[in-house]
């Protein structure tokens, strides 16, 4: 029999493979692949002895080798509907972040790989990286990444239901919004506002739509005209700030549709000479009750959080879920408000 020692020594400088490890047991290389990938009808004391064995070899399937027969990479590709321009880059990184945190956490436990590609298929990359689907996080208006993967048959799972039509049966992960908004909203006006304002957003995609459109419906529940004000593009959020809060009839609060925004209100209204909360109550999106912010909050602030990490790690699960055969099933992540120090008027 071929010793431990041998067989070590055979092995040395080069990579065990399946031939390897069906010589250090004296099986057949058949046996030892069902035996290791768990097909075939092989007694179990021989199955331990083919993972032992290979274990101790240090054999590890070859990965190419396993994708040429199961169809299957491996990887998942995670990329923003949003370009790489100044709106969401300044804006939605926090939630980005925790999103892919939350993400790459459940692909890890779940024997994947997850990879960040350009929200841009024109970048070539993906030609370059093998993927078994894609998660696309806020896809927007007339979206590319739709269009290829619908192209390509490449499985999809998007974070926020895509906005056009023929879409309407890819599987989607989303925030509860609906209460959420309604909460959030709610509870301005229990401290004390007149008269709630929105600072939205020119990013177009659900996420945006439908903060506005609720707000619009709250507005109307509420008895009170909405008054929002919606940025350019490649204009500095803090200009619209000014103009919401200048106005004729300006709001006393103001939800902000993320923390950059919530900023941008906070530097106007010191513009302004308006104080927090007495004069103006802000309310914005955070992407979860730990966030640190946007360099950090000095004033009293009410948050509608999203558990980005939750969202990251469903979306996942339900790609893989999807990948695997199962039938999508459609996932609400709830909303939590919390109030950041007082924020009742006096």
């Amino acid at each position: 029999m071929t010793s431990r020692k041998s067989t070590r020594a055979e092995t040395a400088g080069r990579r065990p493979g399946i031939r390897d490890v069906a010589r250090a047991t004296g099986l057949s290389i058949t046996t030892v692949s069902h035996a290791l990938s768990g097909k075939g009808q092989i007694a179990p004391a021989t199955r331990e002895r083919v993972r032992s064995a290979a274990e101790k070899l240090g054999y590890r399937p070859d990965p190419v080798a396993q994708g040429l027969v199961s169809g299957r990479t491996g990887i998942i590709g995670l990329a923003v509907g949003h370009m790489t321009d100044r709106p969401w880059a300044s804006t939605y990184r926090p939630y980005y972040a925790a999103f892919s945190a939350g993400a790459t956490m459940a692909a890890v436990e779940r024997d994947y790989a997850l990879v960040v590609v350009p929200g841009d298929p024109a970048s070539g990359l993906w030609a370059r990286v093998p993927m078994d689907g894609l998660i696309i996080v806020d896809p927007v208006r007339e979206d590319p990444l739709l269009a290829d993967c619908a192209r390509r048959g490449l499985p999809v799972v998007t974070d926020g239901r895509p906005i056009d039509p023929g879409y309407e049966d890819v599987p989607t992960v989303e925030s509860d919004l609906e209460s959420g908004m309604t909460e959030v909203l709610g509870h301005l006006r229990d401290a004390g506002a007149t008269r709630v304002g929105l600072l939205s957003g020119a990013e177009p995609d659900a996420y945006t739509q439908d903060s506005e459109r609720l707000y619009r419906q709250w507005c109307g529940a509420a008895g009170q005209p909405p008054v929002v004000e919606t940025p350019a593009a490649s204009e500095d959020v803090v200009e619209a700030a000014l103009r919401l809060l200048s106005g004729p009839g300006r709001p006393d609060a103001v939800y902000g549709l993320n923390e950059t925004y919530g900023q941008a209100l906070v530097v106007a209204a010191r513009r302004l000479g308006l104080n927090i909360p007495d004069d103006l109550m802000i309310s914005v999106m955070r992407e979860s009750d730990q966030s640190e912010g946007a360099g950090g909050w000095d004033v009293p602030l009410i948050a509608l959080n999203l558990d980005a990490r939750r969202l990251g790690a469903e979306s996942v699960a339900m790609l893989i879920d999807v990948l695997d055969g199962k039938a999508p099933r459609k996932v609400v992540v709830p909303c939590t408000v919390v109030v950041h120090d007082p924020t009742c008027r006096g």
